[in-house]
């Protein structure tokens, strides 16, 4: 810390060169009570305090924010203030008493003895306004207590004269005239120093006034008639010499528990000055401070843009340009923020151009692995899917995760960086970056000072409108045609109206009355998938109504870039002003995207978010199919729950009724003629069949010929199984997978042991590279799904069959992704 640097000087203004008191310190009147004010006092202090200087300056203003912090809590806290408040009573009420003893026309010499300790009172620094009257109007007032050792002096020369009567008495009577003598001269000094201004005090107002001039000299003690002895050791127990100005820490050192010791000085701050005058600040000409918020502005265009090379020139030009301390400050915050930015570019463009396969990134609470980079195809493995993107259009969270592989430094370095990028991510929660930002720690006020210019100069440029809110329909998927009339039709059409107009209690109460075990597997599937959005959409609805409840009046909202002000909100309702007039919403006719805004503002930003938010989108008229797989892709929903969700409001629900039970598995016995009599009518076109497309086609016929035949029948056992056979042996698992969903529908079978033995049928029937890649990659679709179900056996024994048969395809991504199977038990 610089030597002639004084913190409650330089950030708070305040002339004083010691620790103050809580109220002085926040700048309050004593005992001041509102507590909204003495919050708001508090926050200006803080404010002022969180501005930095020099770099060698920062330990004092870290100490100030402490004991900023700390004045706060005590005066803030009833108890601690009471206690407090107490301790400055009993000051004030000694210095009266002491100054009364002094004064009282029956005091004897003894009642003035030298006994009073002289408070070490720093400064008279900030007062109330009779007590910064007295010291304008007296001379004695500074910050070097000089009237104290005035009063100390006249007493000590007292004493003086009195032992030197006692030692001496052939001159008693001169003594006696000297003590006549230095009693007047103490006692009109006395009245004229102390007394005269005390009377002045009463008189005045309360209104807070500056303390003495720094520049008033001290007064300085009157002679005495002959030189004092040394003067004695000041008892610490006795009551304090009256001045009239607030005590320092030093007389209220650790009466506030919690506060520490007040007395406690910056650390290696040096004695200052009484009363230092504060620095000049530096000033621009108004053409100076125009060209400043022109080179701003620029900058931010470009940081709009996304061209920080943009920002960083039109900064370079303004950099040397005179500048006020606010100035400084802005130029400061908004330089660094573009060189963070540029970081983060340089970084995630390092990791596109070094990204090599088999390398692990992390987004969040998201880790993937890269399988395969070839030219601008890069291939990902998350969720146990492959997801493709092409090197020049990767996702967000991707170019985030290359960026923070590659950013190099400390990791409060790396947050502040990706707290920067996330600032400017539309997506992004707000909360988590500010959360991020403080993590690093980085300046809260910096923060605060970019989001405020990021709304003045960059909304418009960075989002699209708020005021419609519009996203325009995804192409792609149609929404499912109207249902066949049936009443499970109906009641999935019904719910689907429901979803597009936001009402997911309707839906789901539409949903309640069907029974899923008079289905078929695949309507069960679709109502399941139905209920899913339904849910999801619930979820978000009670999201926004939750936000709602929490906008607080007049409160400023960012909504894609245009900047909006709450007037009032309640569960149901929204109230806004925007564009100069007052637009009244409710959740049934607030526009997709202001809801979407409030949803995330509700939601904490993870991947069951995207979810939801990517559900709403699915179903609302403004949204689509396209935006909602866009929204579930950031989020790295694995793309079977996708389709899935899809398909849950585009699909058409063909009914079809399923066996109230499936029938137990026949006997050997009841299968044996059944058995022989498909053998005799389908070996011979088994025998001749010579390629995979041959025993694929037979499957086929004999997949048609089982559903044929009697419901639950040994014979339509029979066929399901042989069915299955011809399928494995020509490797498709596609088939496969239809006969044994029929199979099991109609049989209590265990699907995973028949999914086993299809794929070591397949396995034994063919060292083709092809076909066992097509085993590896059914085993990986099905071993989540078996441990999921908690056939931990038959996984295990599928996972196996799959490790061999990627070993004989040859296939190194196979390999490493049947490994991952093993990662994700």
């Amino acid at each position: 810390m610089t030597q002639t640097t004084n913190p409650y000087q330089t950030w708070l203004g305040l002339n004083v060169s010691s620790r103050p008191d809580c109220y002085t310190l926040l700048g309050l009147p004593l005992y001041e009570a509102d507590g909204g004010k003495i919050m708001v006092a508090a926050q200006n202090a803080m404010a002022r305090a969180s501005i930095p200087m020099a770099p060698a300056d920062e330990p004092a203003r870290l100490a100030l924010v402490s004991e900023i912090q700390l004045a706060q809590n005590c005066l803030l806290d009833p108890a601690q203030k009471q206690a407090y408040d107490q301790q400055l009573q009993a000051y004030f009420s000694s210095q009266a008493a002491a100054a009364q003893a002094v004064t009282s026309p029956t005091a004897t010499p003894q009642t003035a003895t030298p006994q009073i300790a002289t408070p070490q009172i720093a400064a008279p620094q900030t007062v109330v306004a009779s007590q910064r009257a007295k010291f304008q109007t007296a001379p004695v007032a500074s910050s070097d207590s000089s009237a104290e050792p005035l009063i100390q002096a006249k007493k000590q020369s007292a004493a003086s004269s009195a032992k030197q009567r006692a030692r001496n008495s052939a001159f008693t009577t001169y003594a006696g005239l000297a003590l006549v003598l230095v009693t007047a001269l103490g006692g009109g000094g006395y009245y004229f120093f102390v007394m005269k201004p005390a009377e002045d005090l009463a008189q005045q107002q309360a209104d807070p006034q500056p303390a003495a001039s720094p520049d008033r000299p001290p007064a300085k003690p009157a002679a005495s008639p002959e030189k004092p002895d040394e003067p004695e050791t000041p008892d610490p127990s006795a009551p304090a010499v009256p001045g009239g100005k607030r005590p320092t820490s030093t007389e209220l050192a650790n009466s506030i528990s919690g506060l520490g010791n007040p007395d406690e000085a910056m650390e290696s701050m040096d004695a200052m000055p009484s009363m230092m005058n504060k620095p000049p600040e530096p000033t621009a000409t108004p053409e100076q401070q125009a060209e400043l918020e022109t080179a701003l502005l620029t900058a931010w265009n470009g940081i709009s843009q996304r061209d920080y090379a943009k920002a960083s020139i039109a900064l370079g030009e303004v950099r040397q340009l005179p500048k006020t301390n606010e100035g400084k400050a802005r130029f400061e915050q908004v330089d660094q923020f573009v060189q963070d930015l540029l970081a983060f570019n340089k970084a995630r463009n390092e990791g596109i151009e070094s990204l090599a396969e088999n390398e692990e990134l992390t987004v969040g609470t998201t880790k993937f692995t890269v399988t395969v980079v070839d030219g601008d195809r890069i291939v990902v493995r998350v969720a146990n899917q492959n997801k493709a993107f092409n090197r020049q259009d990767l996702p967000e969270g991707f170019q985030r995760a290359l960026a923070m592989s590659r950013l190099k430094g400390d990791n409060s370095l790396k947050q502040r960086i990706e707290a920067s990028y996330l600032l400017l991510s539309p997506k992004a929660d707000i909360e988590y970056v500010r959360d991020l930002w403080m993590k690093s720690g980085a300046d809260g006020g910096t923060l605060a000072a970019l989001e405020a210019d990021k709304k003045k100069f960059a909304a418009s440029e960075m989002m699209a409108s708020a005021e419609s809110a519009a996203m325009p329909e995804g192409p792609g998927e149609e929404m499912a045609p109207p249902g066949d009339g049936s009443p499970l039709s109906n009641l999935v059409q019904t719910a689907r109206k429901q979803l597009a107009q936001r009402n997911p209690a309707a839906a789901q109460q539409a949903l309640a009355s069907v029974d899923s075990m008079t289905l078929s597997p695949e309507n069960q599937a679709q109502i399941a998938a139905l209920k899913q959005v339904v849910d999801l959409n619930a979820k978000f609805w009670d999201a926004v109504s939750k936000r709602l409840t929490k906008l607080p009046a007049d409160e400023d909202l960012d909504v894609n870039g245009k900047l909006t002000r709450v007037v009032e909100s309640d569960a149901n309702r929204l109230v806004i002003r925007m564009a100069g007039e007052n637009k009244r919403y409710t959740l049934a006719d607030m526009p997709a995207g202001l809801a979407k805004f409030l949803a995330e503002m509700e939601l904490p930003a993870n991947v069951e978010t995207k979810k939801i938010v990517g559900a709403f989108l699915l179903v609302t008229p403004e949204g689509g199919v396209e935006r909602a797989r866009e929204e579930w892709a950031t989020g790295f929903l694995p793309q079977e729950e996708v389709d899935l969700l899809v398909s849950a409001m585009t699909s058409s629900l063909d009914v079809a009724a399923a066996p109230s039970q499936p029938a137990p598995i026949p006997s050997d016995a009841k299968l044996a003629g059944p058995a022989d009599a498909l053998a005799k009518k389908w070996n011979t076109r088994i025998a001749a069949a010579k390629s995979a497309s041959d025993h694929i086609e037979i499957g086929k016929q004999l997949f048609e010929a089982a559903k044929s035949q009697t419901a639950g029948s040994p014979a339509q056992f029979v066929a399901f199984r042989l069915a299955l056979a011809e399928g494995a042996r020509g490797a498709d698992f596609s088939l496969c997978s239809s006969i044994i969903n029929d199979w099991h529908a109609s049989f209590a079978i265990s699907a995973g042991e028949w999914h086993f033995k299809a794929m070591q049928l397949a396995g034994s029937s063919s060292d083709s590279p092809q076909v066992h890649t097509a085993i590896a990659q059914h085993a990986i679709t099905q071993v989540p799904q078996l441990r999921a179900a908690g056939e931990n056996n038959i996984a295990q024994a599928m996972q196996k069959v799959a490790q061999q048969s990627a070993a004989k395809a040859g296939d190194n991504n196979l390999i490493e992704a049947v490994k991952q199977l093993s990662s994700d038990t």
